[in-house]
């Protein structure tokens, strides 16, 4: 997995997942330390962290991948850590529908299917 993570001018970390690690074992334990580097980046306050998880090079996700996801929407919010999932393309949206897991993520761009 590439993790990039930059700031842009609102501090919104973002990190850019890689098709074939989100869709493996282990993915979710890998961002809790990611986690733990952008709090100490930032200066916390009441509101939480911003993070958004660019799915700009996910063209599908499996049942591990919906499930590491899950894991680190999770791990975020113990930090009081937003996620905001991104460039999300309409076949992966749709899984996320019909799951019902659409409604535990926050989504900003979402792009045409691939």
């Amino acid at each position: 997995m590439t993790v990039q993570s930059k700031e842009s001018e609102t501090f919104a970390n973002i990190i850019t997942l890689e098709q074939d690690h989100l869709n493996q074992f282990g993915s979710a334990k890998e961002f809790a330390n990611r986690f733990d580097d952008i709090l100490d980046e930032a200066e916390t306050g009441p509101q939480p962290v911003k993070v958004s998880l660019d799915f700009q090079w996910i063209n599908r996700i499996t049942s591990i991948g919906l499930n590491e996801i899950i894991g680190i929407n999770t791990e975020a919010r113990k930090r009081n850590i937003r996620i905001v999932l991104s460039n999300v393309p309409k076949s992966v949206r749709d899984i996320f529908s019909l799951t019902r897991l659409e409604r535990l993520f926050e989504f900003d761009i979402v792009r045409a299917s691939a």
